[in-house]
């Protein structure tokens, strides 16, 4: 499963899968996080090495994945003398509160649905498997489940969005539309793996509740904060992947995301604070004016921040289709 700021409305430019890599993930957290500014702040690679090697990343580690992100146009390089700094790239920068609203916002309240679905219909022969595996792909990503073959629908699906996310994989007769009048039955159960996803909600609640008792007993220590922090930020960041966001009436009864919700946002808030002040003072031995920059928002504040969700077109030249998300139609154990 990919864990990483929402590519469809924020930049192309962040790594694929930061599952995968460890050390990507962990540099966009902390950079994104932890500095939630307008302005993009350079931070010493020695700080960054520091900072991560409280996580049990090595310097090899971070230091190849800072090189990996930087070719690729996520982190800008900054030479002052002898030092190298680095800082989130304009269009990351650019594409952040976005990605905060989708991801501490979701599941704070229930959708409304006015009853209109968006609907992508297309074929495509078993030649271009490769281009239809991709645009199935996108389509999940995006909330969308197939109705019917080649019929794939959504209810709250943004059509702009979804027409930038699929440009270059809907083949030119493919159709996107919206559409009230729908005949026919829609089995919720059947079109999304709800049953799957009630799983993954119930595991992230067994797995992570524990761990408030000791949070608010004050019983950890802000090192282990930050390894909890990393974590849950990053399995909650999976879900708004897979989960469609249906009415409730489409729901399966007892429904457990609002607790995971809970769950998660009780975390967070209680380990950001031991996380920021562990980071500043770390990165206080590189650069004042980065650890007195450090930042740890809650929840709330983060969503105070970052205002109402805009989406920004993508940068021009930029082809998502040779981005793409990896398969969302499953968690990574």
């Amino acid at each position: 499963m990919t864990y990483f700021y929402h590519s469809v409305v924020d930049s192309p430019h962040l790594p694929r899968d930061l599952e995968a890599d460890s050390a990507q993930s962990a540099v966009i957290s902390f950079l994104g996080e932890l500095w939630p500014n307008t302005k993009p702040i350079a931070i010493p690679s020695a700080a960054i090495v520091a900072v991560l090697a409280r996580v049990g990343l090595t310097e090899t580690a971070v230091r190849a994945a800072l090189s990996r992100m930087s070719r690729k146009g996520t982190l800008d390089v900054i030479k002052d003398g002898r030092q190298t700094l680095y800082r989130l790239s304009d269009e990351v920068l650019a594409s952040i509160p976005a990605s905060q609203v989708l991801t501490m916002g979701f599941g704070a309240s229930e959708r409304q649905w006015d009853g209109e679905w968006t609907v992508v219909v297309f074929s495509l022969p078993e030649t271009q498997r490769d281009r239809r595996q991709a645009l199935r792909e996108w389509l999940r990503w995006l909330g969308f489940g197939p109705v019917r073959d080649g019929v794939w629908i959504s209810p709250h699906a943004d059509l702009a969005i979804t027409e930038r996310a699929l440009r270059g994989l809907l083949p030119a007769d493919g159709l996107l539309f919206k559409s009230v009048h729908v005949l026919g039955t829609v089995n919720p159960t059947e079109v999304w793996q709800l049953g799957e996803l009630v799983g993954e909600y119930r595991r992230f609640i067994d797995e992570f509740r524990p761990y408030i008792y000791d949070l608010r007993a004050g019983a950890m220590a802000p090192v282990d904060a930050m390894r909890l922090w990393l974590t849950v930020l990053g399995r909650w960041r999976g879900f708004p992947t897979l989960d469609p966001d249906l009415p409730a009436g489409a729901l399966p009864a007892n429904w457990p995301r609002p607790e995971a919700r809970r769950i998660f946002e009780a975390i967070h808030d209680a380990t950001v604070p031991l996380v920021a002040s562990l980071v500043r003072s770390i990165v206080a031995d590189f650069s004042t004016d980065a650890s007195e920059a450090v930042r740890g928002l809650s929840v709330d504040q983060s969503l105070e921040l970052h205002g109402p969700l805009s989406i920004r077109p993508e940068p021009d030249g930029i082809d998502l289709t040779t981005i793409g998300p990896t398969a969302a139609s499953s968690f990574a154990a």
